[in-house]
């Protein structure tokens, strides 16, 4: 029989709250993050900054094209 691994205990809102180092990270996400809507609940945080992370890729992936590009000129 195979034991399924067990998810870590879930963490709320609240709990983040009341974590002074954890205020602290979601402070500085939502300055790193520019399109972060203020205010805005967790879940939404974590969507904008994985939205923003998805663009930042997208971009880097056309730069690494244009420099192949304009190196093989």
């Amino acid at each position: 029989m195979t034991t399924r691994p067990t998810a870590a205990p879930a963490i709320s809102e609240r709990d983040i709250l009341e974590d002074a180092r954890l205020v602290k990270q979601v402070r500085e996400l939502r300055r790193l993050v520019p399109a972060c809507r203020e205010p805005c609940g967790l879940g939404e945080l974590f969507q904008d900054a994985a939205n923003y992370i998805e663009g930042l890729q997208v971009q880097v992936e056309v730069m690494r094209m244009l420099l192949d590009r304009l190196s093989d000129e």
